[in-house]
């Protein structure tokens, strides 16, 4: 075989592979504004005909007088449009072109239909508010929209839910600041916002230093805010928790709140642990450090010591002093009569012991003279 043959072989097969039939779809995000019509529009990527149909989440072949809220127009023939009306978020799902092409080949391409509402406010707030320092204020900021919207309160660019300020209460869409400061005077922003969000993890502010005790139940709490809903795990003495391992604890808008309950059995169970959120937009991760709470020491051998010598010190001076005042003997009778120089209590000296005795002499005698 020559060359030029080999090269127009090679020409021919890349110009069947260049008119595989294809189908599009028009617009491709699948958003449906609720209670307002949309079209979608299918149709044939090149020069070929198919027969097309639409067909719903249903599996059922869409028809041009269907008494859903959708139904098919053909344009030409290469062309069918999808008109939809939905006036509920529960209506939305997978729908799909199906092309039937004169070669017999079949080619189907889904769209994800979903409903959304533009944010509107449902209610106008204080815009502008005196308050005495130290005293409470709050702002109430309620929207409505499709998908749940996600309310934030902004001050000075800043989220006030992750700002840490357990002065600062944010749910929602309450904004709640307790104790108030001169600091706190300023412009506040209620932000209602459908889109899509890259996952954020926030922590109570007393569990950002968060000690353990070994050997006692110890509940992490954390907050993730989202869109679509995050995907969360837990790191932990090399281990992952995660799906039934973690408790939902309550899910407002999209934020999600999570609770995480663990037992350090060691000293080596205080470890770090890791908090990580997923979704379509990003990742997020924050590392929370633990330190060991203190316990209390026990006596040492010093301190024992110490306490049996006071103890026994405090007895030998109860028996001293009792004998003291009893007997006349003991130590303080000893430091009395040495370093003091005082006679106890009835007792005589030496030298008057000795007049008496003379005296008695004397008077004995004297007895006998007489």
């Amino acid at each position: 075989m020559g060359p030029g043959r080999f090269l127009s072989i090679i020409f021919t097969v890349g110009t069947v592979y260049g008119t595989k039939e294809s189908l599009e779809i028009i617009p491709s995000n699948g958003e449906v504004q609720l209670g307002e019509k949309t079209i979608f529009l299918c149709k044939v990527r090149g020069s070929g005909e198919a027969e097309l149909t639409w067909i719903d989440p249903e599996e059922e072949e869409i028809s041009t007088d269907s008494d859903k809220p959708y139904k098919e127009k053909k344009i030409d023939e290469v062309s069918k449009e999808l008109e939809i009306t939905l006036w509920d978020s529960s209506s939305d799902g997978i729908f799909q072109c199906k092309g039937e092409f004169d070669g017999g080949e079949i080619v189907v391409v889904p769209i994800k239909i979903r409903v959304v509402q533009k944010p509107t406010f449902v209610a106008m707030m204080d815009s502008e508010k005196e308050v005495a320092e130290g005293s409470a204020v709050n702002f109430s900021c309620q929207a409505t929209g499709i998908p749940p919207l996600t309310v934030r309160w902004l001050f000075g660019n800043q989220d006030l839910s992750l700002l840490g300020d357990g002065r600062i209460i944010v749910d929602s869409g309450l904004l709640l600041i307790e104790e108030t400061q001169p600091s706190d005077a300023g412009v506040y922003s209620c932000e209602a916002s459908t889109e899509d969000l890259i996952p954020r993890i926030a922590l109570l502010p007393d569990e950002m230093h968060s000690t353990l005790q070994i050997g006692n139940p110890t509940r992490l709490n954390f907050t993730i805010l989202a869109n679509p809903i995050p995907s969360v795990s837990i790191s932990w003495k090399g281990k992952v928790f995660e799906g039934n391992d973690l408790v939902t604890a309550a899910q407002d808008q999209n934020r999600y709140m999570y609770s995480f309950e663990f037992i350090p059995a060691s000293q080596e169970d205080i470890a770090d642990l890791l908090i990580t959120a997923t979704n379509e937009m990003g990742y997020a991760e924050k590392q929370l450090p633990f330190k060991r709470e203190a316990q209390e020491k026990g006596l040492g051998i010093g301190s024992i010591l110490i306490i049996v010598l006071a103890v026994l010190l405090v007895v030998m001076l109860v028996v001293d002093a009792s004998c003291y005042y009893t007997r006349q003997r003991g130590l303080l009778m000893y430091c009395r009569t040495k370093c003091l120089h005082k006679e106890p209590p009835g007792a005589m000296s030496e030298t008057k012991q000795k007049v008496l005795s003379d005296k008695s002499t004397v008077v004995s005698v004297s007895g006998l003279e007489a």
